[in-house]
């Protein structure tokens, strides 16, 4: 009996020392995962996909900004979003990858209401879903995503934007810039949309970078979350 408590304790005593190496080993990394909500409306991280509505589904963020350059017309974007795209797009002409310009930024619960409604018309139900989300289910409902393009290398909403010089450095540099190709290419399983080059995510510095080192490409399998449900 004294032998088997002994083994008992030694082996508690093992497992301890394997759980405290695991917590060190996580805080060693220095990326904190609850710093942001990923169910607010209105936080940087919050997870916006078929599975998870906006709370409310007719939210509007309170800083939406009109950026002052790149834009291409009067598309707002909210103002995190805003500053990082101006300066992203500032680094991409610099670079020689073209001057970006937004094709769709911010879009009301009303404004996506349409959208829906056309795509699935043109499409129909199935393929319309996979290119636009329904109301209340859609990024650009929270003014952190932006569809991106260069009006001189074509391909706007297209996927052979991923071919261009913009969308080429976009992939590999909009991590830089706190953005994420929300959509990249394979991801339909676990998304439940076609590969989108050209709409990006805004989800600050810190979690792009740490999206990067770990090489994660798709933010639901970076917070383990299911994949989205087949509609």
């Amino acid at each position: 009996m004294v032998k088997k408590s002994l083994a008992a304790f030694a082996a508690t005593i093992a497992l301890a020392s394997i759980l405290s190496a695991s917590v060190q080993a996580t805080a060693a990394d220095g990326f904190d995962k609850t710093q942001h909500s990923l169910v607010t409306a209105n936080s940087l991280w919050v997870i916006v996909n078929k599975a998870h509505p906006l709370r409310p589904l007719k939210y509007a963020p309170a800083n939406l900004v009109t950026p002052k350059q790149f834009n291409g017309g009067k598309l707002q974007l909210a103002k995190p979003a805003a500053d990082a795209y101006v300066i992203m797009a500032n680094a991409a002409k610099t670079a020689g990858a073209g001057t970006l310009s937004i094709a769709s930024g911010y879009r009301s619960y009303a404004l996506q209401v349409t959208v829906h409604a056309q795509d699935v018309k043109k499409f129909g139900l199935t393929a319309g879903e996979k290119l636009a989300a329904r109301p209340g289910f859609s990024e650009h409902q929270t003014g952190l995503a932006v569809d991106v393009w260069a009006p001189a290398q074509s391909c706007r909403i297209r996927v052979c934007f991923a071919t261009t010089k913009a969308g080429k450095w976009l992939k590999a540099n909009a991590w830089h810039y706190g953005f994420v190709i929300r959509y990249p290419d394979g991801s339909y399983p676990t998304t439940g949309y076609q590969f989108e080059p050209w709409h990006l995510r805004y989800v600050g510095v810190e979690l792009s970078t740490e999206l990067h080192n770990t090489g994660f490409t798709i933010l639901e399998k970076f917070w383990q979350y299911p994949n989205s449900p087949n509609y």
